[in-house]
Order: structure tokens, then sequence, then C-alpha cells
């Protein structure tokens, strides 16, 4: 919850079981958020199954297969072009 800037960083083509339930977890600032973060091909699972994500004040996106899937995160890929616009209009509209 400190005023740490942190920006700019890539996750990529990461995989394998979490020993946690938050098998992905982007705790930021409060005060400053995280921008410009990047997650591509990401496939971190438990043994029971339930991977969870917990994201808090973190800007970026996600491309290609994230799992667990980040909702902070902006998803780009095959399947995300609904979802782009309705983000886009959610930013322009908070602008």
């Amino acid at each position: 919850t400190s005023a740490v800037s942190v920006t700019e960083v890539m996750y990529i083509n990461i995989s394998g079981t979490s020993a946690t339930p938050n098998a992905i977890k982007l705790a930021c600032s409060d005060t400053v958020p995280c921008s410009k973060i990047v997650l591509a091909n990401i496939n971190l699972r438990r043994d029971d199954g339930t991977a969870k994500a917990f994201c808090n004040n973190a800007i970026g996106f996600k491309y290609g297969l994230v799992i667990p899937s980040l909702d902070c995160l902006l998803s780009y890929g095959h399947d995300a072009s609904e979802k782009r616009k309705r983000d886009r209009q959610i930013i322009h509209t908070e602008l």
C-alpha cells in the first residue's frame, strides 16, 4: 500500500501449479497504480483446481491464454474484440 511505482513488467509463457489459492497476485500501491503490466500465455493451476487471481490497482493487458483470469487487465486476442470495445468505453468514460 506504499507509494512505490511499478511499471513495464511482462510475465510471458509461465505454467505450473500454485501452492497458494491466489496463483496470481498483483497487489499494487493504493496511491500509485502499477501500469503497463503485461501477462501473456499464463497457465497456473492448483492441485484442487481452484486457482484464483487477485488484483489491486493494476493497469495493463493480457494476451492469449491467461489462467486464472485477471479482470483488471484488458484482454487482447482472437475472442476479445467485444471486451476491448467495452473496456475502452469504460476507460474513456472514467477519464
